[in-house]
């Protein structure tokens, strides 16, 4: 999460009181991401103050908002450790702040997992079944952002700043993912970005939120566990500890057993999710925010 749009003490005063939560006390920048703004802001409803998160969207319009406001919302009623966005006083979830869409959510408990564990693990592939449970019954979808398409064009317009091997492994990757398309696999919505700082844990390992659904839309629902494992169980080496990938299985499969197929496709959608986030971060900047060629070393390592 990061902070790109910045604004007065006196404009989210504004903002605030459409939601009736109480008096602005505090807020400040939330740092690290790469796509949208995020503060946390600290209210007082009159008998303490309360912790809230504000987001605001700056990688998609306000056709989209509603949707992202769904599949919270959902996961929410479901029971699953995720924040539903909070209405305003006359019922509006998605709202404009900044001339953007902008959403006011509860602050969740937990703080990010610095070394992972076998039950961190566990618990993100439970989540993930659970989520594509619960999502299957939301009629609602969004199409993939990151299909073959975006992967070509972006991999064009960013050509001219790439090594030859890279430029040469891009174009493998897409070729892979080609096929991995022609595959009949289990589909549905999916998180589709649920890395580390996208989850909270406390202390004694319990899941307390799962963050940043704005990239969720209708994929193969194996998708979620290849960019998962590619975050949660890689080693300081770069490679794969092979026991906490084994463990987010088995954490999905408790709820939804995977097909012969999709443990097939898996290792594929590893490195071609790889190439996808390197695609993202050389698009965050030049330099980019965050280094691809971590992603493309990765990539390299994972064999079936």
């Amino acid at each position: 999460m990061a902070a790109f749009t910045t604004f007065t003490e006196e404009a989210l005063e504004r903002y605030l009181v459409m939601f009736g939560k109480g008096e602005l006390k505090a807020f400040k920048p939330v740092t690290g991401g790469i796509e949208n703004s995020n503060y946390f802001v600290t209210l007082d409803d009159g008998s303490g103050d309360v912790e809230y998160v504000l987001t605001i969207i700056e990688q998609f319009g306000f056709d989209e908002a509603p949707f992202f406001n769904k599949v919270m919302s959902q996961l929410f009623q479901y029971g699953l450790p995720v924040a539903a966005p909070h209405s305003t006083l006359d019922g509006m979830s998605s709202t404009i702040f900044c001339g953007k869409p902008t959403f006011l959510l509860p602050k969740l408990e937990g703080s990010h997992p610095i070394l992972v564990n076998e039950d961190h693990c566990f618990r993100i592939g439970n989540f993930l079944a659970s989520a594509h449970r619960a999502l299957n019954d939301l009629n609602s979808t969004r199409a993939n952002p990151y299909n073959l398409g975006w992967m070509q064009s972006t991999l064009d317009s960013i050509s001219s700043r790439l090594k030859n091997s890279e430029r040469a492994q891009l174009v493998e990757l897409l070729v892979e993912y080609e096929r991995i398309g022609t595959l009949e696999l289990p589909s549905g919505l999916i998180h589709g970005d649920l890395f580390k700082d996208n989850a909270l844990f406390t202390d004694e390992g319990e899941l307390k939120g799962v963050i940043d659904f704005y990239h969720a839309c209708h994929d193969v629902l194996i998708q979620d566990i290849a960019i998962a494992i590619n975050d949660w169980c890689q080693t300081s080496t770069g490679n794969i500890d092979e026991a906490l990938r084994a463990t987010m299985i088995a954490g999905y499969e408790e709820i939804r057993p995977l097909e012969k197929e999709e443990n097939q496709a898996l290792i594929p959608l590893q490195r071609t999710s790889a190439a996808r986030f390197a695609l993202t971060r050389f698009l965050s900047g030049d330099p980019p925010l965050k280094p691809p060629v971590e992603m493309l070393r990765l990539a390299t390592l994972l064999t079936v």
